[in-house]
């Protein structure tokens, strides 16, 4: 299946964020899905070529975007969208070698909640993010970001202070120990035969930075 994130207002054509992902469980609580190690998405970038994290943040938000390639950098990672919430959860591994991986952490994605088609699930970023490492400390991403999107017109200020309420709740639904915070999933492993997923058209995006 494909993974999608789309700016407010997209229209197609326009670039957007597309992961092809292997489906490890889908039902009426949520997707889980796996991002292999090494899998090559559709990536929005800058008008030459550069990682949007890449643009310096005092203009990040201003620049005109286009479509690249890129390879998903470091170990696969457990993609976790419970049905009907502002939040996915990402499960990291710090070492993938061995039956024993090395667990590193929880990363709550604020994002639109999922809607979804047979093969597609659609969702918008959300910019700020909360991290969880594994003893349970917690703390937020990219407040800076944050703010450079509403100087920079991308986010109202409104917007914002609902985003922060939904990085409240999804703290609440980590400390109720709800079901995708379940210690088994850090125990979870894709099957060794699973191959990459491949997203079409991929070879028609002539800028990238695998």
């Amino acid at each position: 299946m494909d993974w999608h994130y789309r700016k407010p207002g997209w229209q197609p054509g326009e670039p957007s964020r597309i992961s092809p992902m292997r489906v490890v469980r889908d039902d009426e609580r949520g997707l889980v899905a796996w991002l292999a190690p090494g899998t090559l998405q559709e990536a929005p970038g800058s008008s030459d070529g550069q990682r949007v994290r890449e643009v310096p943040l005092a203009r990040r938000w201003l620049e005109p975007r286009t479509r690249i390639v890129e390879r998903w950098r470091g170990n696969g990672v457990l993609c976790i969208a419970p049905a009907g919430m502002p939040w996915s959860i990402w499960l990291f591994w710090s070492d993938t070698t061995g039956p024993d991986w090395a667990f590193s952490g929880w990363y709550v994605n604020l994002e639109n909640a999922h809607l979804r088609t047979d093969r597609d699930t659609f969702s918008s970023d959300h910019i700020l993010d909360v991290e969880i490492d594994p003893a349970g400390g917690i703390h937020l991403k990219d407040e800076d970001e944050l703010v450079a999107a509403i100087a920079q017109g991308r986010l109202s200020s409104e917007q914002a202070a609902q985003i922060e309420r939904h990085a409240d709740a999804a703290i609440a639904s980590f400390e109720a120990d709800d079901w995708p915070f379940d210690s088994a999933w850090t125990r979870w492993r894709p099957d060794p035969a699973w191959t990459v997923p491949v997203l079409a058209g991929l070879d028609r995006l002539g800028a990238g930075t695998p």
